[in-house]
């Protein structure tokens, strides 16, 4: 399928054999039909417009030859892939230094760097403007073909003078061109530690950030960190606890400095995304794995061919990741045959850490500038807390209170994502009969882009949470991270118990596979009396550090399988 489609008229100036061959190492395992196809529009020969990412990277005075070399055959296999590169030197004590390595490390790359000392412009009334913006087509010239390495220096009309700027985030926000020539589409930050660390994956890196959702929180987080490094006084004035601090100190000094940096690359991530295009990627990595010559494995090269990080965010953290899931999942399931009581299939590494490795996925992160992302936990619909809610549902008893429309629950936008992702009509009557009064919580990402219906399901007194509804408009399946920041969202609400239903032929239920902890054919017989046909999967997700582990539980897992087998469709006939 991927050579049919390159060999359709995707050309590069550069050799179409090694820049197809490069292509294909990369969609033919890891991308989908959607991906591929959105890939060779965007940076194929009929590409509307010439496609640019920006290049931040630290520390360059610090690494090996090796290392170096490496990178560059990166750089140039970027540019095959049809985005042309401009790059940025941190301030520092190393700019020209830095600015000699990297000019070195293009022309290895064959490639022209052009040297900007003066890219932003600081006018006598305080206004900025840079060179990205005034002089966009001489960067989008094919004929010259240069690479600009801009230097972080600020010309001051006021005193008619050049200075090093002492403020990284503003300088990339004054020079990034908002919305305008050249169009940048990624932004990528290389440094020695890596994308911004995650406490729940043990202090490896967040796999995927939405900055509109999260980054006052990571922000606030990291800052406190750093401030709690700086502090360094003993827990008292005797000898041991002085000569403990002593000894520590260049270990808290460089932590310190560690997440002071980290800080900043999201700072910056937020401010650079906040004025490209709202579909514009940012990615942080460290220059090791960037230089990474396997092209699978390699963060920026996989991102650039997919928009997407090298493991989904929405993987359970506690799962390993055996090879065979892309190939075969018969091992994963229940068999039809197997009686309720021998229980279901339970992940093997459901109670412990997956392996630690040291590759890419460990110190990598993904951004993007994001999407409104609201959960809605109204037990009961009312006329009050929604719109479109038919009259017959309409009660005297509800309390009346007054809520922005932003708050209410639209029936009618949920209808309708619901109608055009399922391909089916929506039973809404039947529907709130079934639902209204055991709502758990309803996430709604955008204007009804994406959304969860979640409710309470079992028996009253020890009920479960059960994704009742989840859809994406289709021409959305795949970007923005929508269905992996739903999922995320829902575990973290609900870590102890959450439970869904797939029809047993869905193409979904690989990615449902990797997602849950158990699954559980719902054709079994659940005791000696009770057996019917069905159509569905049960999957299970639970929280892997709880001492109650349900599969362990015949009598609760019957009651996931009862109460889910016999879930009623609200579809229309």
């Amino acid at each position: 399928m991927w050579k049919q489609a390159l060999n359709r008229g995707f050309k590069y100036d550069q050799p179409n054999a090694a820049a197809r061959k490069l292509i294909l190492s990369v969609l033919s395992s890891t991308a989908t039909r959607r991906e591929a196809r959105d890939y060779l529009v965007k940076y194929g020969q009929n590409s509307p417009r010439a496609n640019h990412c920006l290049l931040l990277i630290r520390h360059l005075q610090t690494m090996g030859r090796g290392t170096l070399w490496q990178l560059s055959g990166a750089i140039e296999k970027l540019r095959m892939l049809g985005i042309r590169p401009i790059f940025v030197i941190p301030p520092s004590g190393h700019v020209m230094q830095n600015a000699e390595t990297l000019d070195k490390v293009l022309t290895t790359a064959n490639l022209r760097p052009l040297h900007l000392q003066d890219a932003l412009f600081r006018g006598s009334d305080g206004t900025y403007s840079s060179i990205l913006s005034s002089q966009a087509s001489l960067f989008d010239s094919k004929s010259l073909d240069l690479i600009p390495v801009i230097q972080p220096y600020v010309f001051d009309e006021a005193t008619a003078s050049q200075r090093l700027t002492n403020d990284m985030v503003s300088f990339m926000e004054n020079i990034v061109p908002r919305g305008g020539a050249p169009y940048i589409d990624k932004f990528f930050i290389l440094n020695n530690i890596g994308g911004i660390p995650s406490d729940e994956r043990r202090n490896n890196a967040h796999v995927f950030i939405n900055l509109s959702q999260e980054y006052k929180t990571l922000a606030s987080s990291l800052s406190e960190k750093a401030g709690s490094f700086s502090v360094r006084e003993p827990q008292s004035q005797n000898l041991l606890d002085r000569l403990t601090l002593h000894l520590k100190e260049d270990e808290l000094i460089s932590l310190e400095r560690q997440y002071k940096e980290h800080l900043e690359d999201l700072q910056l991530m937020n401010a650079v995304l906040s004025r490209l295009s709202n579909s514009s990627t940012g990615l942080i990595t460290t220059t090791k794995a960037a230089a990474s010559t396997s092209d699978r494995k390699n963060p920026l090269l996989y991102n650039l061919l997919t928009d997407r990080s090298l493991i989904s965010s929405s993987l359970p953290r506690f799962k390993a990741r055996p090879e065979q899931w892309d190939e075969d999942h018969s091992w994963y399931e229940m068999s039809n045959e197997v009686e309720a009581n021998d229980y279901a299939f339970r992940d093997p590494e459901y109670s412990g850490a997956a392996k630690h490795q040291e590759d890419s996925i460990l110190v990598t992160t993904v951004l993007k500038r994001g999407v409104h992302i609201k959960m809605l936990e109204y037990r009961t619909l009312s006329q009050y807390n929604s719109i479109g809610l038919p009259k017959s549902f309409h009660s005297k008893e509800a309390t009346k209170v007054s809520y922005n429309e932003d708050s209410k629950v639209n029936l009618t936008k949920l209808k309708r994502i619901l109608d055009h992702s399922f391909g089916r009509d929506l039973d809404l009557d039947h529907y709130l009969n079934r639902i209204n009064g055991r709502i758990a919580s309803i996430i709604v990402i955008g204007d009804y882009e994406g959304i969860a219906v979640l409710t309470y399901e079992g028996p009253s007194e020890n009920p479960f949470v059960y994704l009742d509804k989840f859809a994406v408009l289709p021409h959305l399946k795949g970007s923005l991270g929508i269905s992996d920041i739903i999922f995320n969202l829902m575990f973290k609400s609900f870590p102890r118990e959450l439970l869904w239903r797939s029809r047993s032929d869905n193409v979904v239920n690989k990615w449902y596979f990797q997602r849950s902890v158990g699954v559980l054919d719902l054709s079994i017989a659940l005791s000696d009396d009770d057996r019917k046909n069905s159509q569905f999967k049960l999957f299970y997700h639970g929280d892997p550090d709880s001492n109650k582990d349900p599969f362990q539980d015949k009598a609760r897992l019957k009651e996931y399988a009862t109460y889910v087998r016999d879930i009623e469709p609200s579809w229309a006939k």
